[in-house]
């Protein structure tokens, strides 16, 4: 059996679009449609999938750790995730501009750097989290890519 290993996700433009009110809050998040399928190989047990540990990486406009399990659940993916891997800036007090935002969600997964990885769709964010020790993927799809060469 292989080591342990974390997948943390960002949210918005990597596994879906955020819905705002007209005001700019946050009040709910559209799903893209391969994304469930993906969740699933990679969280199902090594026999079927890829057994990782699933978690979220995300700057959150304020929202508490309530609402944005709401905003997940109403999602359909809240599920998918371990609820102590689930960062959120507004709750954390820092921002994915910060190696220590990935650091913590490193310690949160109890497991090395290296078998953490971050996927999301921005190139800066994808920098802190190399400084932080973390493999990357541009892309959830490319995750999966990304855990093989873990093994």
């Amino acid at each position: 059996m292989s080591a342990p290993k974390v997948v943390f996700f960002d949210l918005g433009s990597t596994l879906g679009e955020p819905k705002l009110s007209p005001s700019g809050a946050l009040t709910g998040f559209e799903v893209f449609p391969f994304v469930p399928e993906i969740l699933t190989r990679m969280s199902a047990p090594q026999t079927a999938g890829f057994g990782a540990k699933l978690g979220v990486i995300s700057d959150t406009p304020g929202l508490t750790l309530e609402n944005m399990k709401a905003i997940l659940t109403a999602a359909g993916i809240l599920g998918f995730f371990d609820p102590g891997l689930l960062l959120f800036s507004s709750v954390e007090g820092m921002d994915k501009k910060k190696k220590a935002f990935f650091t913590l969600a490193v310690t949160r997964a109890g497991i090395p750097a290296n078998r953490c990885i971050f996927a999301g769709e921005s190139d800066a964010e994808r920098s802190v989290a190399r400084l932080a020790g973390m493999p990357v993927a541009f892309h959830p799809l490319h995750a999966f890519h990304v855990l093989k060469n873990l093994d």
